[in-house]
């Protein structure tokens, strides 16, 4: 293996995110597969819950799921077509529009609840309460450091694009 991919493979925290991040998404998935949502649903039903009583956003859930808002407009037909949410137009912006939970996305959260519990059990087993602490606390610095992260992208790709 060449040098540079071993450095890479060894060091970058990115492949090391990915690689956690579907082994975790495995154990949801498999846990949520009898009430037939994905886990990558699932936090997308879980944001709008969390959210105001009368929904978000497009833009304030995808700031809250580091997503950008592309990738979640086409997320969220999936989840409208099984009528979990209702996407509407924002009272006051004709431009916004708005994610409303329905009783059925309601509903959707309870039942997959218990499978989640049971999911993180497993998950808290296998890592131990400590880790499990950790990694949750390492992982909400990273979220935090989105923007920031996002920021120096954006400022490097122009310093790119200028020379």
């Amino acid at each position: 293996m060449p040098r540079a991919a071993r450095k890479i493979a060894r060091e970058c925290p990115t492949i090391r995110a990915r690689q956690a991040s579907r082994a975790l998404t495995r154990v949801y998935d498999d846990a949520l597969r009898p009430v037939g949502v994905q886990m990558s649903q699932f936090s997308v039903l879980i944001a709008i819950a969390a959210s105001t009583e009368s929904g978000a956003t497009i833009s304030a859930l995808a700031n809250a799921l580091v997503m950008d808002r592309t990738t979640l407009t086409r997320n969220l037909r999936p989840l409208e077509r099984a009528g979990f949410l209702r996407v509407t137009r924002a009272q006051g912006d004709a431009r916004a529009r708005h994610v409303v939970l329905t009783h059925r996305g309601e509903r959707i959260i309870e039942l997959a609840y218990p499978l989640w519990e049971g999911a993180l059990a497993r998950v808290r087993r296998v890592l131990g309460a400590r880790k499990l602490r950790l990694l949750n606390a390492q992982l909400s610095a990273v979220v935090e450091s989105a923007m920031r992260l996002a920021e120096l992208g954006a400022a490097s790709a122009r310093e790119r694009s200028e020379k």
